[in-house]
């Protein structure tokens, strides 16, 4: 299954540059994710590429910071901002990412796209193998 995840450009550019080998996320998929396709919000509101995920860790915002913050790309004040009282976060550890050399309107493949609050899982009608194509990377 594949997933389409909204993340802001500051953070993308680090996910693509390795810098950033964690997403943060106060939800998990209940699903089994193949792929994270990357909606970088504004200002580009493209499809800009997608990462595979090596696992999900989970635990208190703490635990997560302890294990995760070498690579985590974000700054402490910031993640702890993002947790915001939570009690569980996840971490997607990013195995792979792909940056497409053409970033793509997701209205082009999503006829009636909104942006995702957290998370969407692209539906099976969807050609991912398209989307790789299209985009180029």
């Amino acid at each position: 299954m594949n997933i389409l995840l909204p993340i802001k450009r500051e953070y993308t550019g680090k996910i693509f540059s390795g810098e950033k080998r964690y997403e943060f996320r106060k939800q998990k998929p209940s699903l089994s994710v193949e792929r994270v396709f990357i909606y970088e919000c504004h200002p580009s509101k493209n499809i800009v590429g997608f990462f595979s995920i090596n696992r999900i860790l989970s635990g208190s915002p703490e635990e997560i910071w302890k294990k995760c913050k070498h690579s985590s790309g974000i700054e402490k004040e910031d993640y702890f901002a993002y947790c915001n009282g939570k009690d569980r976060i996840y971490a997607f550890e990013i195995a792979e990412a792909f940056q497409f050399i053409c970033p793509i309107n997701p209205l082009e493949i999503i006829p009636d796209f909104k942006p995702p609050q957290h998370f969407v899982y692209l539906d099976s009608s969807i050609n991912t193998k398209n989307i790789k194509e299209e985009g180029g990377y």
